[in-house]
């Protein structure tokens, strides 16, 4: 009878075994969290440019799409939500636009004409703003879920004791 006590406790305590998250030492290597700004990728079969937001700043980078080599001498024309925004030239392919403070806590529409010699290209994207949605709500639901296997084991616990207290009370009648 000791054995079988023993056998559903040890088996009862196996259901806590659980390994929470970042502890699973699965092959996949941890995910580095950071802070990530907002960004809009655009991309044509000649060019492809990315913006990424750093304050109000919106730092946009052109490379030709074929070789990823920053697009030398151009001339850009930048619209945000259908508002001309000036832009500055900071180094080669790189420019540098700031945002206009009517556009805070929203999707920015992102429409950018590239001229580069005889090609001409327009990219268009979407730049959101606000809190980035990360996965900051599915840690929190995974921690939350501790009370509930807490309250299956207790189940599961009383149970494997009820059943026990079954079988022990059916030999018992069997004996007499």
């Amino acid at each position: 009878m000791k054995k079988t006590f023993l056998s559903l406790f040890l088996l009862a305590c196996s259901m806590f075994a659980v390994a929470g998250p970042g502890h699973d030492h699965g092959d996949e290597p941890p995910a580095i969290a950071g802070e990530a700004s907002p960004r809009v990728l655009m991309e044509s079969d000649l060019f492809e440019a990315v913006g990424i937001l750093k304050g109000r700043t919106l730092e946009i980078f052109i490379d030709h799409a074929a070789t990823n080599a920053p697009v030398k001498d151009a001339a850009l024309e930048l619209e945000l939500n259908g508002e001309k925004v000036p832009l500055e030239l900071h180094a080669e392919g790189e420019f540098d636009a700031v945002l206009p403070d009517s556009m805070v806590d929203t999707t920015v529409a992102v429409a950018l004409t590239i001229v580069a010699g005889d090609s001409t290209d327009i990219l268009a994207g979407e730049l959101v703003l606000g809190e980035a949605h990360g996965d900051d709500e599915h840690v929190d639901d995974e921690h939350g879920h501790l009370f509930e296997y807490l309250a299956l084991g207790a189940l599961a616990l009383l149970a494997l004791g009820l059943i026990a207290r079954f079988m022990k009370r059916r030999r018992s009648k069997g004996v007499n």
